[in-house]
């Protein structure tokens, strides 16, 4: 038996990238994993291919700038299983460009979906696990919220304001038998990225460079992690944020 075996898991934007590497090994480990996703496609495929390797998982469409859509997404889980153990907020997205000229629909959208969504998220499922006196919530952050990332201002800042609320209502709960965690990935290798250096807004060479590791993470290196994290093996640890890095956030960037 997986240590997660019989835990009810929520993952937000797990139809894709690390969401879903996450939900997989979740799943792996022995939990249900419930993905929530906006689009349902998207969301359908990634159950699909979860139960087909033998994991039990299912789907919820959901937007997490809707309180109401996240609300429902709460309360049915809760409805069909009893209760939830885990939820991961990871849904997230990316534009980026020069601040003073930088489209307000950008602004508002990233910071609804990756600040006001963690916020919806946390306080509908953390309302079902402060009742039920256990629980963990795990937000994806990423080193872009701990220093300067240029043309990134709406991303950096949603994702500085999550390590924030991580540390706030994780402390606030804390007696209360909920932890609240964060992982700041670095860069990652996932489609996205992927798309980033095939449309030239990126550089694969660059990134590596920066990286005291010489390289770029692994899905499957930031959802180990957060297993780690949401698993009894670390329950004296929350309000922090775990930065998985490769060394990018500690490194005084001269060169080699």
């Amino acid at each position: 038996m997986g240590e997660l075996e019989g835990r009810i898991a929520i993952v937000t934007g797990g139809g894709r990238g690390i969401g879903f590497g996450i939900a997989q090994r979740l799943a792996r480990a022995g939990a249900e994993v419930i993905i929530a996703e906006f689009n349902p496609a998207t969301g359908q495929e990634a159950v699909r291919s979860l139960t087909e390797q033998g994991l039990k998982a299912g789907f919820h469409e959901t937007d997490v700038r809707s309180p109401e859509s996240v609300e429902a997404l709460a309360e049915s889980v809760r409805a069909h299983y009893g209760r939830i153990d885990i939820l991961v907020n990871n849904a997230g997205l990316a534009a980026i460009g020069p601040t003073e000229t930088f489209p307000l629909d950008d602004w508002y959208r990233q910071v609804d979906v990756m600040y006001h969504g963690v916020f919806l998220c946390m306080r509908a499922v953390g309302r079902i696990m402060l009742d039920q006196g256990k629980g963990v919530i795990l937000n994806i952050s990423s080193i872009a919220g701990l220093g300067a990332w240029p043309l990134r201002s709406a991303y950096d800042s949603a994702k500085a304001a999550v390590i924030s609320l991580t540390e706030n209502v994780g402390c606030e709960w804390a007696r209360r038998g909920v932890r609240v965690v964060s992982v700041a990935p670095g860069v990652t290798r996932t489609a996205m990225l992927q798309q980033m250096v095939d449309e030239g807004i990126a550089r694969l060479d660059q990134y590596n460079q920066r990286t005291p590791m010489g390289r770029v993470a692994e899905v499957e290196e930031i959802a180990s992690v957060v297993q780690f994290l949401v698993s009894d093996r670390a329950k004296y640890i929350t309000a922090t944020t775990v930065s998985v890095d490769g060394g990018w956030v500690a490194w005084g960037n001269l060169p080699y």
